[in-house]
């Protein structure tokens, strides 16, 4: 047998609407526009941002205001804790000293009560000199009796 030749079909260019440098073209243009479309901000947005920037700096300014003004408290809290610490030292000075003088007197005091607890030694007469400066009663003294008082006014 003898064979024929087959024949191989060959492949035609089919025409395209578009040539190679039009399609790059269009993919150029095409990634052109996206670019530009993303970088671009409409004018309402860029004034919505430019409010926003200036209500924060509005802020801003009077968060710092109030920051002064708090550290102004602070400085003047300072001022009058140093000046009641101060007063505080004057205070637990005065108390020592006054403790201190309690201590003295109660000391004294307690001496009095002991010379005053024991009985008067009844073999030497008491000593009235301590009593009555003077042996005449006179009418400044208050604890005179009435007859001595009739005595002196007689």
């Amino acid at each position: 047998m003898i064979q024929k030749p087959q024949t191989v079909p060959q492949c035609q260019p089919v025409p395209h609407r578009y040539s190679a440098g039009g399609m790059v073209c269009l993919s150029l243009l095409c990634l052109l526009g996206a670019i530009l479309q993303s970088g671009c901000v409409s004018s309402e947005r860029l004034k919505a941002e430019k409010v926003r920037g200036l209500n924060f700096q509005r802020l801003l300014a009077q968060e710092e205001k109030r920051n002064e003004t708090l550290e102004a408290q602070l400085a003047q809290k300072d001022k009058e804790i140093d000046e009641l610490n101060a007063q505080l030292k004057e205070t637990e000075a005065t108390i020592e000293a006054l403790e201190s003088e309690n201590q003295t007197l109660t000391a004294e005091l307690d001496g009095l009560r002991e010379e005053n607890s024991h009985p008067p030694n009844l073999s030497q007469p008491p000593d009235t000199t301590k009593d009555n400066p003077s042996s005449d009663p006179s009418l400044s003294d208050p604890f005179v009796s009435d007859e001595e008082l009739l005595k002196i006014l007689e």
